[in-house]
């Protein structure tokens, strides 16, 4: 009966050695999981965060580029204003002279 109850002693401790083993590499393998679920989840993150900068620095592009035409328009717009008021006066100034050069002012007319 002693031998009995030394080999169920062993036989417990054994199972109760299993059991243990079992625990660990489950918690390691749960802890393995959990660390690459979480280094998926940053790297997502990472990537996320990269394809929003690089979104905003697309529309800062576009958004400038944008500006820049606008500018070039206006300074084109503004010559081309400027043209027209330089060949209204450069009008105005060759009829000043015709009129001018018809008239007969002399010094002592008034």
């Amino acid at each position: 009966m002693r031998s009995e109850l030394i080999n169920e002693i062993f036989s417990v401790e054994a199972e109760a050695e299993k059991i243990v083993n079992e625990a660990q590499q489950n918690g390691r393998l749960l802890v393995s999981r959990i660390q690459e679920e979480g280094e998926k989840e940053v790297r997502l993150a990472i990537e996320t965060a990269r394809q929003a900068r690089e979104a905003a620095i697309e529309a800062a592009q576009r958004a400038s580029a944008e500006r820049i035409q606008a500018a070039k328009t206006a300074m084109e717009q503004s010559d081309s204003d400027n043209l027209d008021i330089q060949e209204c006066a450069r009008t105005i100034a060759e009829s000043l002279v015709e009129i001018l050069c018809r008239t007969q002012l002399g010094e002592n007319t008034l």
